[in-house]
């Protein structure tokens, strides 16, 4: 079951991008809310269906289905030509939060804002002009001309950020001597006269006062509580950090000199202030008229955050795999596959699939020999390292998350072996990431990446994984979505969902259910939230209505 161990640290595992050469203080990040939960429920209800009478009856459609009945309850759907299982079983419910995240910088964009952050979404700019937004390697740029003096905005493209703890650290160049300049981390941000904001403000002489405050018009900004003096005086170029934190009604926040101990005490705090859901941000401020200000932010941190309604899946559904495609006959050793799987909670395909989300606890491979012995399994994953500009490279294959070389049989030449690229280690991509479900935990034979015509394997790519994926194609539409009447938990679902004009297939991922408000949902790994979800950074993950992944649904197959 996904969820951190209170108290457990992640083991180390290499990663994709260099750590910043003079990080800001660590601070403490909080509990992950995104877990796999199980209801209370009767086992020896399964141990009488195991052990009692078992009603088998076709179920008709195409490809054909046979259903598995004990007592009136319908306990499993076995699929013609398909080793996918359907099974009836304890209730689960998945729900997804905030993705946690640090984003220092480690790329390049020439103007115009901040590029992707590393699963916060991208930065949009809310004011001011192009070239007043950039990215140094290591920081982003905030400029304020003398000019055009006042305010600038940033924020991340997360628009239901409820609950948070979060971290911002920048600092000011040459400082004007003819007035104030601030930093701020906005919280609950609608628009730039909308939101609140922990504030940072450094008076010409160098004083540094904390700021909490809301921001209710153009012309109108509301302290929510008494400021507190954080310093007298301002080193030349020195780095500075605030955190706010927001726990329903309470915000709290706090400041601090970045090569000095965070302080043990929240600063400035106000009670009863109503929830608003909004984005995260960056304000900059200075009114100079006789010199340009520049804000270097070297790091916004995410501890932890809620969205105002999370992603929530509930239902009995359990996907067991086969060894070998159900040929349409109750046989005596699928008959006593399936009793053994009644009522069991060991992981399924929805299980495994959720233990790479956000605060899933790392785990090793128990399998003995090289070249599996203590590799990565399970675990938090990313999508692969950043670009410039912070896009995220694909390639990340299922071995490659291991951080080992695998060989691949039936290959043209009998076999072949893929080196794992460092780069990639602990991440997947959309289609590395169903490899390694159905794949590396369900045994479902897999193809190098350069055999794309076995029969049987599972194909690197997407595209081909829509066409020769072994198993059955369910629904099917050129240029629309199909209908979805025949859609389980565990089938893969295929999208063409680039911006291209090419009708190919360019990514996959797998049916997890039905959510609270009644949409399809899918799991899968992306670009924009750095890795496996079913949330909607960067596109809804839903089946159903407007979004990208809706819209551009094409293939649904089962394994």
């Amino acid at each position: 079951m996904v969820g951190p161990s209170p108290g457990a640290a992640a083991a180390p595992r290499p990663t994709a991008t260099g750590a910043a050469a003079v990080p800001p203080p660590e601070v403490t990040a909080g509990a992950s809310r995104t877990s796999v939960t199980i209801a209370a429920y009767d086992p020896a209800r399964y141990t009488r269906a195991a052990s009692g009478a078992l009603t088998v009856s076709g179920l008709g459609g195409t490809p054909a289905r046979t259903g598995v009945v004990h007592e009136g309850e319908q306990l499993a759907i076995l699929t013609q030509g398909c080793r996918t299982v359907v099974l009836a079983g304890p209730e689960r419910t998945f729900q997804e939060d905030k993705r946690p995240f640090d984003d220092t910088f480690r790329r390049t964009v020439a103007q115009g804002g901040w590029g992707l952050s590393p699963g916060g979404g991208g930065w949009d700019t809310a004011n001011g002009e192009p070239s007043d937004y950039s990215v140094v390697q290591g920081a982003g740029i905030v400029s304020v001309v003398r000019e055009r003096p006042g305010s600038r905005h940033l924020t991340l493209r997360d628009d239901r950020v409820a609950d948070l703890d979060a971290v911002l650290t920048g600092s000011f160049g040459a400082s004007p001597a003819d007035a104030p300049r601030s930093l701020a981390l906005t919280f609950g941000f609608q628009t730039v006269s909308r939101h609140c904001r922990a504030r940072l403000a450094f008076t010409a002489a160098g004083a540094v006062t904390l700021r909490l405050e809301k921001a209710v018009s153009a012309t109108s900004v509301v302290s929510l509580a008494t400021a507190f003096p954080v310093a007298d005086s301002t080193p030349a170029n020195s780095s500075w950090s605030v955190r706010v934190e927001r726990t329903g009604t309470t915000i709290r926040a706090r400041a601090w000199r970045a090569d000095l101990p965070e302080p043990a005490v929240w600063q400035v705090a106000a009670e009863n202030e109503p929830l608003v859901a909004g984005r995260i941000g960056v304000r900059a401020d200075a009114d100079s008229t006789t010199a340009d200000t520049e804000l270097r932010v070297g790091r916004v941190r995410v501890l932890s955050a809620t969205w105002d309604t999370p992603v929530t899946v509930t239902h009995r559904s359990w996907v067991r795999v086969l060894p070998q495609p159900f040929d349409g006959t109750w046989s005596a050793g699928v008959e006593e596959r399936v009793r053994g799987w009644l009522g069991s909670t060991a992981p399924d395909a929805l299980g495994y699939g959720w233990h790479f989300l956000p605060g899933a606890p790392p785990v090793a491979s128990y399998r003995t020999g090289p070249p599996e012995l203590g590799a990565p399994v399970l675990g938090t994953s990313e999508y692969g390292p950043p670009q410039p500009g912070g896009a995220r490279d694909e390639g990340a294959d299922f071995h490659e998350y291991m951080g080992v070389d695998w060989t691949f049989g039936r290959v043209p030449s009998g076999t072949l072996t893929r080196t794992a690229d460092p780069r990639f280690a602990g991440a997947l991509d959309c289609s590395g990431y169903i490899r390694m479900v159905f794949g590396y935990h369900l045994g479902v034979p897999l193809a190098h990446e350069s055999d794309h015509t076995s029969p049987g394997l599972l194909p690197r790519r997407s595209a081909d994984m829509a066409v020769r994926a072994p198993g059955a194609v369910i629904a099917q539409a050129a240029g629309a979505p199909p209908a979805l009447t025949g859609l389980q938990p565990g089938d893969l679902v295929f999208f063409d969902a680039e911006s291209d004009t090419g009708n190919e297939i360019d990514h996959v991922g797998m049916a997890l259910g039905t959510d609270t408000a009644g949409v399809p949902r899918f799991l899968s790994s992306r670009k924009t939230p750095n890795g496996p979800t079913a949330a909607d950074l960067g596109g809804a993950s839903a089946l159903t209505g407007t979004g990208t992944y809706a819209t551009t649904l094409r293939t649904v197959r089962r394994v």
